[in-house]
């Protein structure tokens, strides 16, 4: 259940007994412009402003999302590639070589090509990333909308890049928002029963396909032409821009005939924002709030947090050690240097007379001398670093990313979904991970929600079974599923149980005034939620009414509302339809159904601190009645003291009994609402609703009357009953998690779920079993911190019993909120506990609180790597919070993908992505990275000893050709392959040992002691390389080491 789209408060038609428009005498020209002036931390326009009112300044609608122009790109790339170490360092080693006291290439700055050769690479994928962002950037800001001209009233055509705020916008059914628009009037079909309702797609704002509903300003609905829109006059106070894509807060004043101003709050239900489609609407005129920067999507769209692999962060480490390294070797031989030059007097050919030394004594001071010995073979060995390595290992991961996403083992039929890598940089991070973080609803499982049981009056219905999640816990094995052979009659509903239809038809007739509890139940169900009705047709050509919701929750329960006989129809504004075909309710018993109106007075919307959903309705017969549904620890505490305790009790019990049976559960009920207090309270609560106050103090959650007039409104609720929904799990998760937690891996369940249902689908996944040591925490249990505490402690002190192996643990969210607010005490031992424990199961969580757990395992244990994996707009945060971000495309839009590392379809996927796929890339960027620098120390070295049997003279032993061409032909392509293509075990011996990716989680193949290996390594062989050279290479007749100077340098490098 999400945030609803059905009409908020004061969205009744007009003119009924019920609505009163909000009034205000209209101001002089004079107090609008002083008095009304809205204040600065709110955004003021006008709707067709008179020559005294300006609008402004705005930004234009015109849209820049490249990164350079023409004439920015060469200064901006510049600072951006030198604001890298490798880079700037070559640059620094390209401007000594320009230095004629210490250049050995003439003066010529022979590392200057191949730094702009690979400039020049970066460059060239720059312009071709940046050029997609500039034809995107062109294509929206060259479309065209229609907009009504102010002067003439008529519609003019523009670009978007000319639509200005203030304008008004008439879009045209399947046509997309160039702007954030008010909507003011819609297409009526029903020109005497005006509705204002349009359906929108917003696909490209939140990923998600299902319609959502708007509807126009009940001030101006009534408008249908462009003369009678630019007849209009008013003005509208809102929020400044944001990013928050689900909300919008503000106040639509607009003159009455009668010279009032009719004073109406403005919700997201109506607002257009940009790239959102208008659908199933022949048009729509929407007055522009914002534009271009200013638009909820442009403002929503900033980059996320860049993501650094660990191997990344101990490069730069090594490149630091390698410095120091190059320092120390070229400080030793500056001054070895200056001691032969010090000892030169002494040799025989200095002493002759007249001297006989070919050589001439510098006379430059000792000093100087040391500096110019120091550049000299800086500039000899400046290549220990490699040139080529952020080339070699972006080139690689790009290569390792295609590869990956060719996979056929990870791509999704079903959906049309293959693996996606949208961060290629975190390649070998994938086989390093030691702790996944995983969502249950549609990651886990499907997301396809079915109606199972249900709890009235304290009975129980439905005979389906759901036994999967009991016989793991008892360690059974799970046996096949039979497939009913009678099929769904409605889509979303499996249910069995024969009781509840004969209670439904056994309702004494026409007792529409005096229905059971049953019958409210599912009409119940029918009025209070947020689905969408669609008229489409099936394969035969028939037409079929289909619900298009955001939560599968809620198009479960309104497909058992249509199973059981009352079937949601259609909505108008502040309208919900139902058709019942119970002949025992019907007022015409003789008709096949009838079609009931209620009146949809107030929403009191769901959100993640309310847990709950409300709506004030009026039904046919003229009373007032609320609505509420959500979880049973919240609206079990607003239940009217009258209830049946035996029926309140039964229910309870049947919510565990569901609940252990793995179901998704919900609590129903109602209360009837005299009309005088409802009027009464209605005028408070739109008052609250239209008050920007008030709203800016519930947006940051400080106390506010909105949320004081909601829950005045829920309290004293008679209960109805309680709903189950099953959840199947998707294929293969408990072998995947069986194998990840035997590599290595710590596995957490992090969901809203109840504790139970948390519990039995553990168990099912293999997450947990009955040999494990479980510790439990809740506040039923433990219900204050101390408490909390004590039984932390005892935990602790457990972990030091060294015959329990094997341990998981359960919070809920209230006992984790209490937990992790006690940073000093408690939030550590739980730490403690959770780290040692192979699985975790937090429910009852928050996304906000996702986040956090996933940030203290990353706090506390800065060596681990995190995975997250989920679905949903509601592990964004955690997703994003990870080392690893994993988005799965599934039922809930594209949110968690787009903000993904990578992408995958089923959770199963994620075994080969990270065991095999992860791995692999592991061992390949250890052994890439480590040769890298290997193969450049081993070249340096060799020619470094040599020189010191010339007297440290700083001579370059090798060809400039060959010594560029080393890093960038020689040595790379083989090791490209290598780091590509390279693998120990195929996938198919791979997956019966999971055990292998242990080396990852530890590290063992790359770290400080493996670096040093490679370094002890090549010094070895540049020893053994200069030995070889200088004693086993020698002209026949002459003595060790007289060789032409060049010959040495063409051994050494053929050895190397």
């Amino acid at each position: 259940m999400g945030q609803g789209d059905v009409p908020t408060a004061g969205t009744a038609a007009p003119g009924t007994a019920y609505r009163e428009i909000t009034k205000s005498p209209k101001p002089s020209s004079a107090e609008i412009t002083t008095d009304n002036a809205a204040p600065s931390e709110y955004r003021q326009l006008y709707l067709n402003p008179r020559a005294n009112e300006v609008d402004g300044p705005f930004c234009t609608n015109v849209v820049i999302t490249s990164k350079y122009t023409v004439w920015s790109f060469l200064p901006k790339f510049t600072v951006e590639s030198f604001a890298k170490l490798a880079n700037a360092y070559f640059l620094v080693v390209s401007a000594l070589q320009c230095i004629p006291a210490i250049s050995n290439t003439n003066g010529i700055p022979s590392s200057l090509p191949v730094l702009l050769f690979i400039l020049a690479v970066d460059g060239t994928l720059a312009i071709i990333e940046d050029r997609r962002r500039h034809l995107a950037d062109e294509e929206a800001n060259s479309a065209k909308c229609n907009v009504v001209n102010r002067s003439t009233g008529a519609l003019e055509t523009i670009l978007w890049s000319a639509l200005q705020v203030g304008q008004i916008v008439k879009l045209d059914n399947r046509g997309t928002a160039p702007a954030d628009l008010l909507i003011l009037a819609v297409h009526e079909v029903d020109v005497d029963h005006k509705a204002g309702i349009c359906y929108v797609e917003t696909k490209s704002l939140d990923g998600e396909t299902n319609l959502k509903l708007r509807q126009a300003m009940e001030s101006t609905l009534e408008v249908q032409t462009e003369a009678e829109v630019s007849a209009l006059h008013g003005r509208v106070e809102c929020e400044q821009p944001n990013k928050a894509i689900s909300r919008f807060a503000g106040s639509f004043f607009v003159d009455q005939h009668d010279g009032y101003i009719a004073n109406h709050p403005i919700s997201i239900k109506n607002i257009l924002l940009r790239g959102c489609q208008l659908r199933n609407t022949e048009w729509m005129y929407g007055l522009v709030l914002n534009t271009g920067p200013d638009t909820k999507i442009m403002q929503s769209s900033a980059k996320p947090v860049a993501k650094w692999s660990s191997i990344n962060g101990q490069v730069n480490r090594m490149i630091q050690w390698l410095l120091l390294l190059l320092v120390l070797l070229c400080a030793g031989s500056a001054t070895a240097y200056v001691f032969w030059d010090n000892t030169f007097n002494a040799y025989a050919c200095a002493t002759a007379v007249p001297p006989t030394c070919y050589l001439s004594l510098e006379t430059n001071s000792a000093v100087q001398r040391w500096f110019v010995g120091f550049g000299q073979y800086f500039l000899l060995m400046y290549q220990i670093i490699p040139v080529s390595l952020y080339v070699t290992i972006s080139t690689v991961m790009f290569l390792q990313a295609i590869f990956m996403s060719w996979d056929l083992d990870m791509y999704f039929e079903e959906l049309d979904v293959r693996m996606i890598v949208r961060t290629m940089g975190l390649n070998e991070e994938l086989g390093q991970i030691s702790y996944v973080f995983s969502d249950k609803t549609g990651t886990l499982t499907c997301n396809v929600m079915e109606f199972r049981k249900c709890s009235i009056n304290g009975v129980s219905y439905g005979l389906g079974t759901t036994e999967i999640a009991a016989l793991k816990r008892k360690g059974l094995p799970v046996p096949e599923v039979p497939v009913s052979k009678k099929g769904a009659k409605v889509p979303y509903v499996n249910f069995e149980d024969p009781r509840l239809h004969q209670k439904l038809t056994a309702i004494p007739l026409n007792s529409s005034t005096n229905w059971t509890n049953e019958a409210e139940f599912f009409l119940h169900l029918a009025i209070c939620h947020t689905v969408i009705p669609e008229q489409a047709t099936d394969k035969h050509g028939d037409a079929v009414l289909r619900y298009s919701a955001s939560s599968p929750d809620e198009q479960a329960l309104v497909s058992a509302a249509k199973f059981f006989g009352f079937a949601f129809e259609s909505r108008g504004l502040g309208v919900a339809r139902v058709r019942v075909t119970n002949k025992s309710l019907q007022q015409d018993a003789s008709a096949s159904s009838e079609l009931w109106e209620f009146k949809v007075l107030d929403v009191l919307e769901f959100n993640s601190d309310r847990k709950r959903m409300s709506c004030v309705v009026q039904d046919p017969n003229g009373a007032f009645m609320l609505l509420t549904k959500g979880a049973d620890n919240v609206i079990t505490p607003l239940l009217a003291n009258d209830n049946d305790a035996d029926v309140v009790a039964a229910t309870l019990e049947q919510l565990q009994t569901f609940a252990d049976d793995g179901l998704r559960t919900l609590t129903i009920a109602k209360k009837v609402i005299p009309t005088a207090y409802y009027h009464q309270w209605t005028k408070r609560y739109k008052a609250a609703c239209a008050s920007l106050d008030q709203i800016d103090k519930r947006k940051n959650g400080h106390p506010n009357d909105i949320d004081a007039c909601m829950v005045e409104m829920e309290q004293d609720l008679v209960l109805l009953g309680a709903t189950a929904i099953e959840d199947k799990l998707q294929d293969n998760v408990p072998r995947a998690i069986a194998r990840l937690m035997e590599a290595g891996m710590k596995v957490w369940v992090l969901t809203g779920d109840k504790q139970e249902t948390a519990i039995n689908i553990a168990y099912a996944c293999q997450l947990m079993d009955n040999d494990m040591m479980q510790y439990v925490f809740n506040l039923d249990e433990y219900p204050d911190l101390a408490s909390l505490r004590a039984s932390l402690a005892l935990c602790v002190a457990d972990l030091d019993q060294v015959e329990i192996t094997r341990r998981s643990l359960v919070i809920d969210g209230d006992a984790l909120e209490m937990v992790m607010a006690d940073t000093d005490d408690a939030c550590a031992m739980f730490l403690k506990v959770a780290m040692e424990c192979a699985s975790v199961v937090c429910c009852r969580v928050s996304p906000s609180q996702k986040a956090e757990v996933v940030g203290l395992v990353r706090a506390n244990n800065v060596k681990a790597r995190t995975l997250a994996i989920g679905d949903g707009a509601n592990d964004v945060a955690m997703i994003q919070r990870a080392h690893v971000g994993v988005g799965i495309c599934g039922m809930e839009g594209m949110q968690a993908v787009n903000s993904s590392d990578y992408a995958i379809g089923q959770f199963y996927f994620l075994e080969k992505l990270l065991l095999h796929h992860g791995r692999l890339n592991y061992v390949r960027m250890s052994k890439l990275v480590g040769y890298m620098f290997y193969k450049n120390i081993i070249l340096v070295l060799a020619q470094y000893f040599f020189l010191f049997t010339t007297g440290s003279s700083g001579q370059k032993e090798y060809s400039e050709v060959a010594f560029q061409l080393y890093n960038l032909a020689f040595t790379s392509l083989p090791i490209g392959v290598l780091g590509v293509f390279d693998y120990d075990v195929p996938w198919a011996v791979g997956q019966l040992y999971p055990a292998l990716y242990k080396v990852g989680i530890s590290g063992d193949l790359f770290n400080t002691l493996v670096l040093f290996k490679w370094i002890s390594a090549s010094i070895f062989e540049a020893g053994v390389i200069f030995a070889v050279a200088v004693f086993g290479f020698n002209q026949r007749e002459l003595g060790a080491g007289s060789g032409d100077l060049q010959q040495y340098g063409i051994v050494l490098f053929a050895l190397v």
